[in-house]
């Protein structure tokens, strides 16, 4: 099992403190949804389980392990990581940005990529409807196209745990259910373990299983986003007043209040 537990994590940028305590465990084989106001430390929370950011203290271990002990090419092989965005240093084509993913499994460098790791791209484009991007250069893709493509990426890792980072922050809804759907119908079949930072409570509701919100470097709540998305939680977080209806599947969906409001 790729259990991930956080024990008493700590971190600052100089003197000031941004994660102050953090203690999680994040379930294997479903989607978290880590929500909160800007700045309470939810990319942070990422960037350290990433190793990008090195805590001032407590642990994270992948189940038995500390992550600190793992090298970052081993972790590579773990962990998988979709940017908000990503700046795309040359003209490259899809596939060759996607194939950037198989680098953790090349044996020598000098041999460069195998049969096998374009084989590997080619089902993952075509599983993300991608395939017809397969040589057009990265950057002439719309936000939306390109997203898929950073998703793309991860996958092709073949990591059992993905963390994705406000990945739908710059699309507009219907390419966000989009890439949700994509993501949501990846991890069932595969069994894998995704981490999702998310402004969007009621993506989060549709989409994850479990929900960790953060207020001020804590965490305020852990639990299904029936036990989370509440009024009183809504209010307390982002101070925000608001009604919560629920679907036929008891999905909630949250309908916020003008100031002034009742």
């Amino acid at each position: 099992m790729k259990l991930i537990n956080i024990h008493n994590l700590h971190f600052s940028y100089g003197h000031r403190e941004i994660l102050k305590g953090i203690d999680i465990t994040f379930k294997d084989n479903q989607i978290t949804g880590i929500l909160g106001p800007n700045g309470c430390g939810k990319s942070t929370l990422l960037k350290n389980i990433l190793g990008y950011l090195k805590n001032s203290s407590g642990e994270i271990k992948l189940g038995n392990k500390n992550l600190a002990d793992i090298s970052q090419k081993e972790k590579a092989r773990i962990i998988s990581f979709v940017p908000q965005k990503s700046q795309l240093i040359s003209d490259m084509s899809v596939q060759d940005f996607v194939l950037l993913g198989r680098l953790p499994h090349l044996k020598n460098t000098w041999d460069g990529y195998t049969k096998h790791d374009n084989e590997i791209v080619r089902r993952y484009l075509k599983e993300l409807e991608l395939e017809k991007f397969l040589d057009r250069k990265a950057t002439t893709l719309s936000g939306g196209e390109f997203q898929r493509v950073l998703l793309a990426r991860a996958l092709v890792q073949e990591t059992d745990i993905i963390l994705l980072d406000e990945p739908t922050s710059a699309l507009d809804l219907n390419h966000a259910l989009d890439l949700m759907t994509k993501l949501k119908r990846t991890m069932e079949k595969k069994d894998l373990t995704a981490i999702v930072v998310l402004h969007d409570l009621n993506l989060a509701a549709m989409f994850c299983d479990e929900i960790v919100m953060l207020k001020d470097g804590k965490v305020y709540c852990q639990g299904t986003p029936v036990e989370t998305l509440t009024r009183e939680n809504l209010k307390k977080i982002y101070n925000l007043n608001c009604d919560i209806f629920y679907t036929d599947e008891n999905i909630p969906y949250v309908i916020p209040k003008l100031k002034g409001e009742k």
